[in-house]
């Protein structure tokens, strides 16, 4: 049987609090820097599906009904390969978003501690420093 404070209800109700995860800025831009500079190659590899996927299109336009059906496979395949693709960058983008998220509160903590409250309210009350673009 699970000692008192092991259970979830005691948990719950004296719940300690969570430390707050360390930001290494330097880091954070460093991770963020080195996922743009790998963006070129995702995008063009990107480009090279879309391509394909115009020629199929095209091809599907004045394919015979015989055609008809492996032309759609093909698309369904490069359809797949490019959502995988696209998947991937995503990721990557909202990832590096949390990244830079962290480093701005991590700014504003320290504006905050150097005395610089007028900025830190102006920066607060923007939409874009609350990520809501």
């Amino acid at each position: 049987m699970p000692k008192l404070y092991e259970r979830k209800w005691w948990q719950k109700l004296f719940k300690t609090p969570q430390a707050q995860p360390k930001v290494d800025i330097l880091e954070d831009l460093d991770a963020i820097r080195s996922c743009l500079q790998e963006w070129h190659a995702d995008t063009k590899a990107i480009i090279v599906k879309l391509n394909k996927l115009e020629d199929l299109e095209k091809e599907r336009h004045v394919a015979k009904e015989n055609i008809l059906k492996i032309n759609l496979h093909a698309q369904g395949r490069e359809l797949d390969q490019l959502i995988d693709l696209y998947e991937a960058l995503q990721n990557d983008v909202d990832i590096n978003g949390l990244r830079l998220k962290m480093i701005c509160k991590e700014y504003l903590k320290l504006a905050q501690n150097a005395g610089m409250d007028t900025l830190v309210e102006e920066k607060k009350n923007s939409q874009r420093w609350k990520f809501q673009w």
